[in-house]
C-alpha cells in the first residue's frame, strides 16, 4: 500500500537519467469506485508544470519516477487543462473534508492510499482519516505505530473541495447519489449552506424534499429555498454556521 504523501515530491527522471523535475500532484478520472491514475503533474526547476500521461510512466520507484518523455508535453496551467471528471489527488483530497456516507459522519483526509494493480498501475484505494497518518506526517512514526487507523472506502465518500463537490454531483455513480433520505439530511445538515443547495438541486425534488423534512426547523428554513425552481441560486461564497445550524442534527425518520 502507498500513501500519497510520500509519493509526492519524489523527483522525476527521463529514461536517460537527466531530472525532468518533482512529483506534485497525481490525477485520477470520477466514475469507479477504485479508479487509476490517470496523470501526473510535474514541476520543472524553471518554475513550470506539467501534464505526463500515466503511459509515459516507465517506472514509479520508491524514491524516483522514471518517465519516457511523449514528444509534446502538455504544460499544466490550470482546471481548464483537466478533464470535466478529472480530480487532483494532493490538491482536491488530501487535507479536505469528506463526509462518510456509511457512517454519516464529516471527518478530514490525513492521507489517500493507494494500491499497486498487476499491470503496474495505481489504484486510488481508500482515504485514511486516522490521527495515526497525521502524526506519521508530522515526521513522528514512532507515535503513529501506537495511534489506530481508520480509513474510508474511496466509494464510500463525498468530497468537500471546490471541484471535488462539484464533479460528484456530476456523475451519476458518485456515494451522493446512493444516499437514502435519512443520508441526505445528513450531508445537507453537515454541508454549508452554499453545497448544501447544490445537493438538494442535485438529486432530485422529491428525494430533496424528504431529506430536508427531517432536517431542524431552523436549518429546514435555510434548505426550502433551494426546492423551489424559481429560487434565487445561492451566492458562490462561504457561509458561517452559526452554533444552532452546527448542533442541531436531523431529526429521527418519522419526527417533525
Amino acid at each position: 500500500m502507498l500513501v500519497l504523501s510520500r509519493e509526492t515530491g519524489k523527483r522525476v527522471r527521463s529514461a536517460d537519467g537527466s531530472q525532468v523535475g518533482r512529483l506534485r500532484d497525481l490525477t485520477m478520472r470520477i466514475g469507479t469506485d477504485h479508479p487509476t491514475v490517470d496523470r501526473l503533474v510535474v514541476s520543472t526547476a524553471d518554475r513550470r508544470r506539467l501534464l505526463l500521461p500515466w503511459a509515459a510512466v516507465a517506472a514509479f520507484e520508491p524514491t524516483t519516477v522514471t518517465v519516457d518523455l511523449p514528444p509534446k508535453v502538455t504544460p499544466f496551467g490550470g482546471d481548464s487543462d483537466l478533464e470535466t471528471d478529472e480530480l487532483l489527488l494532493h490538491r482536491d483530497v488530501l487535507d479536505t473534508q469528506i463526509f462518510d456516507v456509511r457512517n454519516h459522519r464529516m471527518t478530514r483526509v490525513s492521507d489517500v492510499l493507494l494500491n499497486r494493480t498487476p499491470d503496474g498501475r495505481l489504484e486510488l484505494v481508500a482515504v485514511d482519516v486516522s490521527l495515526r497518518a497525521l502524526v506519521r506526517r508530522l515526521g513522528l512514526g514512532r507515535l503513529a505505530e501506537h495511534l489506530p487507523e481508520d480509513a474510508v472506502d474511496w466509494g464510500d465518500l463525498h468530497l468537500t473541495s471546490t471541484r471535488g463537490h462539484d464533479i460528484q454531483l456530476a456523475t451519476s455513480t458518485a456515494a451522493v447519489h446512493r444516499l437514502d433520505a435519512h443520508g441526505l439530511a445528513q450531508l445537507i445538515t453537515r454541508l454549508n449552506l452554499e453545497d448544501a443547495h447544490d445537493v438538494i438541486r442535485t438529486v432530485g425534488r422529491a428525494r430533496a424534499a424528504e431529506a430536508v423534512s427531517m432536517t431542524h426547523p431552523d436549518v429546514r428554513g435555510r434548505l426550502e429555498p433551494a426546492l423551489h425552481p424559481l429560487s434565487t441560486p445561492s451566492p458562490r461564497r462561504r457561509f458561517l454556521r452559526h452554533r444552532g445550524w452546527r448542533h442541531n442534527r436531523p431529526l429521527p425518520v418519522g419526527r417533525d
